[in-house]
């Protein structure tokens, strides 16, 4: 594991590679520390808070990296991601670490295409998990069954509780 502060190019750098939620955070900034927990993890630390993070996982056969929001960041930052708002019988599966499942989901807000990030929300409009899409909005809308999102963070995972000693420190 490796921590240190980013300088105000890398700082740059990065803002050209997140997408404009992660961006206009990174523009507010004072400060940006990355956290490197192993080769699949790389936590952000933004003034002071751990809000995203690159991860590496796979769909399906590939083996893709992306830029997350942490679900701390939904609650500390106005951001705009597309969610999903799943019913109650959903929510100890998610979060338990399982992908979502299309009859679980009750609405969909925002448009999305297959590999956005997408929340989860639960039915009292709580953020719980951010997923990664395995489809477009599109094709979910009309998919009855079947695994829909991968779930990359959820509340209660690895990711949440080195968040929770990053803030404690």
């Amino acid at each position: 594991m490796r921590r240190h502060l980013l300088s105000k190019k890398d700082v740059r750098k990065l803002i050209n590679e997140v997408d404009s939620n992660i961006a206009g955070v990174l523009k507010e900034s004072e400060t940006v520390e990355l956290y490197e927990i192993d080769d699949s993890l790389t936590i952000f630390i933004v003034d002071g808070k751990p809000l995203f993070a690159k991860i590496r996982t796979k769909i399906g056969d590939n083996e893709v990296e992306r830029y997350i929001p942490l679900i701390t960041m939904f609650y500390i930052r106005n951001v705009d991601y597309p969610y999903v708002r799943v019913d109650e019988g959903a929510v100890p599966r998610i979060l338990n670490g399982a992908d979502v499942m299309r009859p679980g989901i009750r609405e969909i807000s925002g448009d999305f295409e297959k590999g956005d990030v997408v929340a989860v929300r639960d039915p009292k409009n709580r953020t719980i998990a951010v997923t990664l899409s395995l489809y477009s909005r599109r094709e979910i809308e009309s998919m009855q069954k079947g695994k829909v999102l991968k779930n990359v963070h959820y509340l209660g995972d690895k990711i949440s509780k080195i968040c929770s000693e990053l803030t404690k420190k």
